[in-house]
């Protein structure tokens, strides 16, 4: 099996315990990204549209790795601590597929994330 995997922060997700990302083959796994800043610190607390920035801005630096972007995705999955904050501000998660044709999502809203601060972590596969 051809095994890739890649790290954003090496030491703070060594730290934690999982890659960024992994590339099986033609297809790349990215794990579920938050909007925290290099080391891990949370940042935009409170402001959904901030935070989905932030997530699809690290999840196209993973994709440019690879030499892929967001035509490559094919599946998210979305969770949010506040889905009725989630949808008012899901413009901004759209913006990051313009051009693009949607990839197949889930969302789905759960109590708490790893990071309290935090408000979305998108988890998504790419087709390579």
């Amino acid at each position: 099996m051809d095994r890739q995997s890649f790290h954003l922060a090496p030491d703070a997700e060594k730290a934690f315990g999982y890659a960024q990302a992994v590339r099986i083959g033609d297809r790349l796994h990215i794990s579920g990204s938050l909007s925290v800043d290099d080391d891990f610190a949370p940042i935009h607390a409170g402001d959904m549209a901030a935070q989905i920035g932030r997530v699809y801005d690290t999840i196209s630096r993973t994709l440019t790795a690879f030499d892929a972007g967001f035509a490559n995705v094919v599946s998210e999955r979305i969770f949010v601590t506040d889905m009725d904050a989630f949808l008012a501000a899901n413009l901004a998660r759209i913006a990051a597929y313009a051009g693009c044709d949607l990839p197949a999502a889930t969302a789905v809203e759960v109590r708490r994330l790893a990071f309290s601060e935090c408000l979305i972590e998108v988890e998504i596969m790419a087709a390579l």
